[in-house]
């Protein structure tokens, strides 16, 4: 790839870790996502003008790559703990087999935290009656009975604040429930946090880079997902001249690559038509949307302890309303070509997603990551990573540790796959220097807000 502006390529990349500063897992980001040359990785730091964050950067390689991080912390003032323990009875109240497998493991640890002091208090309601039958004094049974309670009551009460701020709790479970909360302190922070990434990816598509890739990392990915579909619905309409859109078709077809490679022909064709969308990729990494059914469909708390388990249903009906865009976009004319509408960000931008996969029951790997193309739909490119990382995958850390292994770029490997779905060197093989005219709002029938207008 040629280092001429009109060929750079933009990485945006939304961290899903709430308590870190910005910057901090960036750099380890950087290093899995580009290869190194010569055994060392080349790329330089520089300002991020066109935000206004102080302490971003972003990164600039020889290669025509630009590394952007979109820092989304500041914004989230909702609550600390909002939404959680709605979100928890909703994961905890619920039958082993409406569990999901990769939450089955911790959900069976933390059902037996509960029920065994459970079990061990009414045990000693059961041994202090029979003692006060046999004639023991009622103080000697009261004086026992409430040491042990209370012994395993503060034990709780220590080890529950603890477990709380662990940083796999934290920047996992407690985070993606305050994102999800539907108080409106949570919806404004929601709102802003999506509003901020939407004005970057508008401003970087304004004629410097020729392609631009989002990663999402964790809760970062559903940011990312708001960004995406929001953006879209406003830019989809933009062409240089009145014309029709290109078409495309709700059918995958033989193989995931096939899919992928129409994708990127239909986004060229986009293109050529003057339309401004410069996004071909879109990657989640360790994303809590294969948990959506359950954090976006909201079913009801006990909806999981009956015979059937409704949050699938739940979550179909939200996209065949329009509240969740699919990969392919639904259509009610199967199979029969369509021209691209606002809920269509996915027939021109390639959906990869990558995981560590936790075996059912197991608690290694990453709890909130999983498979994408069951809920969201099969053109989804759906990738289990590790290598022969499970031995160092900490249980509950592997969240955090997608980014730290740079140097491992063997097939299976987090670099390895990031690396081949980012196409980032000179032989990527995707031309994505295509000669387009300027859009003319004209052709649009709305407004079409500039950057600094959406947030307000």
């Amino acid at each position: 790839m040629s280092t001429d502006e009109s060929v750079r390529t933009a990485v945006v990349f939304v961290h899903g870790l709430l308590e870190r500063r910005p910057m901090d897992v960036f750099d380890d980001f950087a290093r899995t996502a580009l290869t190194p040359d010569d055994g060392r990785w080349d790329y330089v730091a520089q300002p991020m003008e066109i935000t206004d964050s102080y302490e971003a950067r972003r990164y600039v390689a020889p290669s025509g790559v630009d590394l952007f991080e979109y820092d989304w912390s500041f914004l989230m003032t909702s609550a600390r703990y909002a939404g959680f323990i709605a979100a928890l009875a909703r994961v905890v109240l619920r039958r082993p087999r409406h569990v999901p497998d990769q939450l089955f493991g911790i959900w069976r640890v933390v059902v037996l935290t509960v029920l065994i002091p459970l079990a061990v208090i009414v045990a000693l309601f059961v041994v202090g009656g029979y003692f006060l039958h046999t004639g023991v004094a009622g103080w000697i049974i009261g004086v026992a009975t409430s040491v042990v309670v209370l012994t395993v009551a503060l034990t709780v009460f220590r080890l529950l604040p603890r477990a709380l701020t662990r940083s796999f709790l934290t920047t996992g479970f407690v985070n993606v429930a305050r994102y999800f909360d539907i108080a409106p302190e949570s919806r404004a922070a929601r709102r802003a946090i999506r509003g901020g990434l939407v004005d970057l990816l508008y401003t970087l598509q304004q004629g410097r880079y020729a392609r631009v890739v989002v990663v999402g990392h964790g809760i970062g990915g559903y940011i990312a997902y708001d960004a995406l579909t929001a953006l879209w619905a406003e830019m989809h309409e933009l062409r240089a001249a009145p014309g029709p859109a290109p078409s495309w078709s709700t059918e995958v077809g033989g193989s995931t690559d096939e899919f992928q490679r129409q994708q990127f022909s239909r986004w060229q064709d986009l293109r050529r038509l003057g339309n401004p969308w410069r996004i071909t990729d879109f990657v989640t990494i360790g994303t809590p949307l294969a948990l959506a059914d359950l954090f976006v469909a909201r079913p009801p708390i006990l909806g999981g302890c009956g015979r059937v388990d409704r949050r699938h249903a739940l979550f179909g009906s939200l996209m065949r309303r329009g509240v969740v865009c699919s990969c392919p976009p639904l259509d009610h004319h199967a199979g029969e070509p369509t021209t691209l509408g606002g809920l269509s960000p996915f027939a021109v931008t390639r959906w990869t997603n990558i995981w560590f996969p936790v075996r059912r029951g197991a608690i290694r790997g990453d709890w909130f990551g999983g498979a994408l193309a069951p809920l969201f739909g099969a053109g989804i490119r759906d990738i289990a990573v590790g290598g022969n990382l499970p031995e160092r995958l900490t249980p509950g850390l592997s969240h955090t540790r997608y980014f730290k292994y740079p140097e491992r770029d063997a097939e299976g490997d987090v670099a390895f796959e990031l690396r081949k779905v980012l196409a980032l060197g000179d032989h990527s093989g995707l031309d994505v220097s295509v000669s387009a005219p300027e859009p003319d709002p004209a052709t649009v029938g709305r407004v079409v807000y500039p950057s600094w207008q959406r947030s307000m």
